[in-house]
């Protein structure tokens, strides 16, 4: 309600010297205040606070009479009296003097830079010459102990025991003197009997009157507490008689509070009492007490030394004798406590505290608190005082003076000029597109919200916790402080401020604000009622000066503030409280008469003229004491019995009387003949007796719509009492099908604690909103006054949802809870509510030292058990407690295992994790190593790829010699004298690229694709080239003899690098883990979902080369060619081709092509002739040559890498670059390049190169016994292929070309040619076709393999001829390849009817070497592809180009092309390793294999390089 902002400031009082400073202390409108100290009294002004008068008492008054104590206003503040410390009245005169015009006169200064060019640096208001002269001096009998106003008279309690009455003329009224001895105490005014006070010396030392009270709290000095009251305010002394404050014995002084009729007493125990008066006996009742919590401040800051109510009576200041000071709300809600600020490690509260407050007073509307701050004297001699008067800034809800804002959801709080504005949270829509299957987040951003069906819409709570501040104009606030009233319209677009005269509004959205243009106007009329917006106007309910008269005013919003677009309505009295409701406006009277108006816009009207007609009147005088008393009136369409759909046509009135909520239900008469359009309509009306609701109420909201959907919420009470909670009137609807009570329905007021202070309600999102302070120290040197910390102000929000839900479910009211839990579930945070509602049950049962009757956690868990988030919710809320809890948590909610297996029947993945954190707690290992096999297996199939990671890791992470002991929150003694495990070792990139399937391999080619780790590039920075390889040298063994060689090897570790000498630990789980992953690899593959093995490889880092390798013939063999080609579509989301001609244009560009020449070249021939001209991209950013992008070059580069005898054709166009790359057939020299891989779309600065080379073996001569007689026709002409290019428009989208390229080259490693040739197609690549078709002339392959491929090529170019048409141009520029593997496959066969023959005889052959883009010899370890990122994964690639070659011209090592090549090749085999002989089908013979092959390894390893 009142929250501290920004500096304490720190007073500067001239001509202090050595005195202390004993009070301050305001006049009744709070515009001057009088600072007394021990030898003088001083009159300041509020605002500007600047100093009036001073009057200094001499030395030898002080020395007669003693020193100043005590001071007290005159309620017209023309006089104030000061009490001296020896027994006398010293009363002041205070006059204006009438020459002088104003005390300060405003002087600018010459210099021009000096002056003052805005009109806000003056002061507008004129602080008034006041004179202040001593009067009079009266001796009292008996030291004065405290003093009061009663209205014209002055009361004095003295340490004899009476109370004095004292005119402000200096004379004794003696007739109604009080003597305490003969005042009759008891505890209420039923007593009979009353005792007077017989103890002597016994006196009265604080005292505090209250007119709407009705009497006077007094505090004696033996620490009693008691009430004054007389049957006239008149207070004649045998009238008198004092109620006491029962328990209490320890008081030290009491305040009054005088609108809610509150007597409070600060106790010695550093606590506060708070009473009100018992109507029916007139007796003290205990309200609530002030107590700070052990988490405010856990220790005792000393008794209360002083209490002060603010002045709208909403908050109340305590303050301590060791320091501090605490801000209350009206009914005990803590709102601010200095002990827990921010002093600085130097400050020991307990010894020292910075606040040590003397006396404390509240400003105009409470924007300052003045304190008179006293410190320790550490320096007794010291020459300067260490008092001051510090004036600490406050803002204050609007709902304290103007409680009609609790209809808006808008939070913001008032200052003195300016205004701290939240506009709420509220909820917003959020879409979200729904993964078609799994693969949401392949899809690029091009292809996000292309189907609206395929969207998920939720709902997100968006809110800010900034403060938009909002400056009032000093043009107004200059001369109209203080600032009164302020209001804001529903929309939070608008808002309105009245301060002493006028008012003024501004805009939101156009950031200005409107002000009167005629300051007459502005200064004539006083809003003394409330401000509120209807529509588009202002209304206000005022007293205007110029006429003497009380009205409701009207001012349109559009027009300018002017009195010629008012519109007036004469009222009776003046209006104290105002309201509305849709079209009904309420207001409160003076006289006690609430009058009910109806508000309607003129038809026809240019500037939109409001009607206002009156409905009814009804006089409530006899409902409060006063009419101060009432708090707020409020119209509303709730009823104590409303029906589901009941009319709600009649309004009532809820009206807060001193903190007690009354309901004051209106009926309509519907007599026969009446007609409700005349003025007779207020006769209709008749009011029902007033209903008690609740009492010791601070605010009351309530809906100003009800929705259908959640009539709960928006047809609930809501009201706010302080220390007590908060509390909801509910409606509690019957059932449908209930007959017995369908009539009607009931309410029930439910009661809940709350952490933070409300200050507006969202009824339909269940959220609480409210505002704290905070602070921040920036100084912590004590002498400087910026040392008390800096006050900021926070925005909290608090769910209210669980609170409901938990008071229905204890009261048996488990329908109606469900019902407002299912209204309320598309709520973002319905989840945490469900969670919140159980822990706190938890928390509160299982912490429980008593037993409990009637346990609430079976309720509540079968409550939550019936929304679909109750796995969810209970795992969530076990997780956040303690372990200690589980059992009892777990006993009601059901055994984990069962739950456990409930959320993988109903994919709950995720929650089943959760689960397993807590089986792994209460479970030995090996039932949760049990259930994470389950759910992995579940994770695989649903493609949670996170999860499944998650999972494997812990699987891996288990220790086998733990599977038998309990996962406790407590350490078990080891039931096996093992040694602990050896430290974890961190992998390097190395490391983790050898990590294989099944197998642990030590090699020296680390990396499958073509480009090297950004990880390594940075450690070593930029190494050359060959230094790179060197260390990275490529092992010549193909995929199939390393996935026989080496013997199987489990570790529970990473390898440190090639050097692992570790003996092998025999590891079961391990290897079970890794069949579940290759069984899963093998069901996506066989499936043909490579988007999903791309994820799965990715994710949880399987070796797809390798594996690849060994299911070149089972898994990654493929069937039906067409049905793959479709799915790869489908997975990548890559369009169809369409034809921009017919087929026949590009059969005749085929066939002028391949006519050209008479006859056909040999293959070697055409290698030699080949050429390919790539030129640069277009506007697309796409080659116009369907190319693979292995031969692209950076770009400003111009290289051309070509054999002598065949120049390189320039290509005509080309913009950027030309790259002519031909085929040779010899080896210039062994030197070693860097090949990268990256295809055109991707624009980088980095130039890749594939490495590709055909395999050529003894077998060449076999197959080709004369090359004249063999015309091969296997490459397309350029032209061809540029003609091509022109269909290539139609593409995926950039993000799965990238992953298609990584695939192809992939499966080129792996030597899965079927795959290849199918990503080539798809990619319409026809030198990809070309070097698949090539690669299969290596020896891995089978007949069979080569047979499936040939068919599916066949079967592909059939399909695209009758059913899509637009890869025909394409099938037909690779139609050739059909005939190459015809002759591939005879060639094949004729090999093995050779082989076969010689198998009696078998002889040595030397083992061949393949590249790794043909055979997979190179099984690296980081073959999984970065799916889900735009940029293409690089991995390093050992790649060794000899010069002038390029990277498919160069055949493998090992084949005989020329006699220098071979040469070579044999003497490089003479240094580094023995020859293996094939046995084929030799089993005996396959150990003598493996340990030739890993020889070979070993010694590539060294650095031995191959020239």
């Amino acid at each position: 309600m009142y929250f501290p902002v920004g500096w304490p400031k720190v007073l500067n009082i001239p001509q202090l010297g050595h005195c202390s400073i004993r009070q301050v202390i305001c006049n009744r409108d709070k515009i001057l205040f009088a600072i007394l100290t021990d030898d003088c009294l001083s009159v300041w002004f509020c605002k500007p606070c600047v100093p009036i008068v001073i009057h200094r008492r001499a030395c030898e008054s002080i020395e007669d009479i003693g020193m100043n104590e005590l001071v007290e206003w005159r309620p017209d503040s023309s006089m104030l009296v000061v009490a001296t410390s020896g027994g006398y009245l010293l009363l002041y005169k205070l006059g204006v003097v009438a020459e002088q015009k104003g005390l300060y006169e405003q002087v600018d200064s010459p210099h021009p830079n000096l002056r003052r060019d805005s009109a806000e640096l003056f002061i507008k208001e004129v602080i008034p010459p006041l004179h202040l002269t001593l009067d009079e001096e009266v001796g009292i009998e008996g030291g004065i102990t405290s003093m009061v106003c009663i209205r014209d008279e002055l009361m004095l309690a003295t340490t004899r025991g009476h109370v004095l009455r004292y005119r402000w003329d200096g004379s004794q009224n003696r007739d109604y003197c009080l003597d305490l001895r003969r005042v009759p105490f008891c505890i209420d005014q039923q007593v009979s009997k009353a005792i007077p006070i017989l103890e002597s010396n016994t006196y009265i030392v604080d005292i505090e009157y209250s007119p709407l009270v009705g009497g006077f709290a007094v505090v004696l000095n033996d620490g009693r507490a008691a009430f004054l009251t007389a049957a006239s305010l008149r207070f004649d002394p045998n009238q008198v008689q004092g109620i006491w404050a029962q328990n209490i014995e320890d008081a030290t002084c009491a305040s009054v509070n005088h609108k809610y009729r509150l007597i409070a007493f600060g106790r010695k125990n550093s606590q506060a009492v708070v009473y009100c008066i018992d109507e029916s006996t007139g007796g003290l009742e205990v309200s609530h007490h002030i107590v700070l919590s052990s988490k405010d401040y856990p220790g005792s800051p000393g008794h209360v030394q002083g209490i002060r109510w603010t002045p709208d009576g909403c908050a109340m200041a305590v303050s301590w004798e060791q320091g501090g000071l605490s801000l209350w709300s009206t009914f005990g809600a803590l709102l601010m406590c200095t002990l827990g600020w921010d002093y600085g490690l130097h400050v020991d509260l307990v010894r020292y505290n910075p606040l040590h407050i003397r006396s404390m007073e509240w400003s105009a509307e409470g924007y300052q608190l003045w304190m008179v701050k006293r410190q320790p004297d550490h320096d007794p001699g010291g020459n300067s005082s260490l008092d001051c008067v510090i004036q600490l800034e406050f803002v204050k809800s609007a709902l304290t003076v103007n409680p009609c804002m609790s209809h808006q959801s808008h939070l913001y709080l008032q200052g003195e000029d300016r205004m701290y504005v939240n506009l709420g949270d509220n909820l917003t829509k959020v879409y979200h597109e729904r993964p078609r299957d799994q693969l949401s987040s392949l899809y690029g951003s091009d292809d996000m919200f292309r189907d609206v069906g395929n969207l998920i819409v939720t709902s997100m709570l968006t809110g800010s916790k900034q403060w938009t501040v909002v400056p009032i104009p000093s043009a107004y606030s200059g001369t109209n402080w203080p600032i009164r009233y302020t209001a804001i319209d529903s929309e939070g677009q608008n808002l309105a401020v009245a301060g002493r005269t006028g008012l003024a509004h501004y805009s939101m959205l156009s950031r200005k604000w409107k002000l009167f243009g005629n300051e007459t106007q502005e200064k004539d009329f006083v809003v003394t009622g409330g401000l509120l917006w209807w529509r588009d106007h202002v209304v206000m309910g005022c007293y205007s000066i110029l006429e003497n008269r009380d009205e409701i005013r009207i001012y349109p919003r559009d027009t300018r503030l002017d009195n010629m677009f008012v519109k007036m309505a004469r009222v009776s009295a003046q209006v104290l409280l105002l309201n509305t409701l849709r079209d009904r406006l309420i207001t409160f009277c003076a006289n006690g008469q609430i009058s009910i108006y109806s508000l309607s816009m003129k038809e026809n009207h240019s500037l939109g003229g409001v009607e206002v007609g009156i409905l009814q009147s009804v006089d409530i005088s006899a409902l409060c004491v006063h009419p101060a008393c009432v708090v707020s009136v409020t119209l509303t369409t709730l009823r104590t019995e409303t029906g589901r759909h009941a009319s709600k046509e009649v309004e009532s009135i809820m009206l807060n009387v001193s903190g007690r909520l009354l309901m004051v239900q209106r009926e309509q008469n519907c007599r026969e003949g009446d007609d409700n359009s005349d003025g007779n309509v207020f006769q209709s009306y008749t009011c029902a007796p007033p209903t008690v609701l609740a009492s010791r109420v601070e605010n009351v909201w309530v809906p100003r719509k009800s929705r259908r959907e959640k009539p709960h919420l928006t047809e609930s009470l809501w009201l706010f009492c302080g220390a007590h909670g908060m509390m909801v009137w509910l409606p509690l609807f019957p059932r449908d099908g209930d007959k017995s009570h369908s009539f009607m329905s009931k309410r029930i007021m439910l009661p809940f604690h709350l952490r933070i202070y409300p200050l507006a309600i969202l009824f339909e999102d269940a959220i609480l909103l409210g505002a704290e302070n905070d602070t921040t120290l920036y100084t912590s040197d004590s002498n400087s006054p910026f040392s008390l910390p800096f006050c900021v102000l926070e925005r909290t929000s608090q769910v209210y949802l669980h609170q409901i839900l938990r008071q229905l479910i204890r009261r048996n009211l488990g329908f109606h809870a469900w019902e407002i839990a299912r209204s309320c579930t598309s709520l973002p945070y319905f989840p945490h509510s469900l969670e919140l509602l159980l822990h706190e049950v938890l928390e509160e049962e299982a912490t429980s030292k008593e037993p409990i009757p009637d346990a609430l956690l079976p309720s509540v868990i079968e409550f939550i058990q019936e929304f679909p988030v109750y796995l969810q919710t209970v795992v969530q809320c076990a997780r956040k407690t303690e372990i200690a809890l589980w059992p009892y948590l777990f006993s009601a909610a059901g055994k984990p295992k069962d739950l456990f297996q409930e959320c993988l029947a109903r994919k709950q993945l995720d929650t089943a994790a959760s689960y397993l954190i807590i089986l792994q707690n209460l479970e030995p290992s090996s039932v949760s190593r049990q259930y994470a096999t389950l759910l992995l297996d579940a994770a695989l199939d649903h493609c949670k790829w996170e999860l499944s990671k998650d999972l494997v890791r812990f699987l891996r992470a288990i220790d086998p010699n733990d599977v038998e002991s309990p996962r406790a929150s407590f350490i078990l003694p080891s039931k096996y004298g093992v040694n602990p495990q050896t430290p974890p070792i961190s992998p390097n990139e190395e490391d983790l690229s050898l990590v294989l399937g099944t197998m642990q391999v030590s090699r020296g080619r680390s990396y499958s694709t073509t480009t090297s780790p950004k990880v390594q590039q940075i450690e070593s920075g930029a190494p050359s080239v060959t230094g790179h390889h060197r260390d990275a040298l490529r092992s010549t063994s193909s995929s199939g003899e390393c996935s026989k060689s080496v013997p199987l090897r489990r570790k529970k570790s990473v390898p440190t690098g090639r050097g692992d000498t570790r003996e092998p630990s025999g590891s079961a789980e391990e290897f079970f883990i890794d069949v579940i992953l290759q069984r899963h690899a093998r069901r996506l593959l066989s499936a043909h979902r490579l988007t999903d093995l791309g994820h799965f490889a990715a994710h949880l880092d399987f070796h797809l080369v390798a594996w690849l390798g060994r299911e070149r013939d089972r898994a990654a063999r493929v069937d039906d060619f067409v049905a793959a080609l479709k799915q790869l579509h489908s997975d990548f989301m890559w369009p169809y081709p369409v034809l921009c001609h017919p087929v026949s244009y590009y059969l005749q560009w085929k066939n002028s092509a391949s006519g050209s020449s008479p006859s056909s070249p040999t293959i070697e021939d055409r290698m030699k002739s080949l050429t390919v001209d790539v030129v640069s991209p277009d506007a697309n950013g796409r080659s116009r040559v369907g190319d693979s992008g292995y031969m692209s070059y950076a770009g400003g580069q111009r290289e051309t890498v070509h054999s002598s005898a065949v120049p390189a054709p320039a290509v005509a166009g080309s913009s950027h670059y030309t790259a002519s790359v031909s085929m040779t057939s010899e080896f210039r020299s062994s030197s070693i390049v860097e090949a990268q891989l990256m295809p055109h779309l991707l624009q980088d600065e980095s130039s890749m190169m594939s490495e590709e080379s055909s395999f050529w073996g003894d077998e060449r001569e076999q197959y080709m016994p004369d090359a004249s007689e063999n015309r091969w026709s296997d490459v397309p002409s350029t032209l061809v292929l540029e003609q091509l290019s022109q269909e290539l428009a139609n593409k995926g989208s950039p993000k799965s070309e990238v992953k298609l390229r990584y695939l192809l080259q992939l499966f080129m490693e792996a030597s899965c040619l079927e795959w290849a040739l199918l990503i080539s197609i798809l990619l319409q690549d026809a030198m990809a076709v070309f070097r698949t078709t090539n690669a299969a002339r290596s020896s891995d392959h089978s007949v069979e393999a080569i047979l499936r491929l040939k068919d599916g090529l066949v079967a592909l170019c059939h399909w695209s001829g009758t059913e899509c048409l637009g890869y025909k141009p394409f099938t037909v520029a690779i139609q050739n390849e059909v005939a190459v593997l015809n002759k591939l496959l005879s060639s094949k066969q004729q090999q093995q009817q050779n082989t076969l023959s010689s198998s009696s005889s078998p002889r040595l052959s030397r083992s061949r070497r393949t590249s790794s883009n043909q055979d997979g010899g190179n099984q690296s370890s980081n073959g999984q592809m970065a799916f889900g990122s735009s940029n293409l994964s690089t991995v390093e690639c050992d790649g060794r180009l000899p010069e002038g070659t390029a990277s498919q011209d160069r055949p493998s090592i090992g084949s005989k092309n020329t006699d220098e090549t071979d040469i070579g090749f044999e003497g490089n085999l003479g240094n580094g390793s023995d020859r293996i002989s094939e046995r084929n089908g030799a089993d005996e013979m396959r150990d003598q294999t493996v340990m030739e092959a890993a020889r070979e390894q070993a010694i590539e390893s060294t650095g031995c390089a191959i020239s």
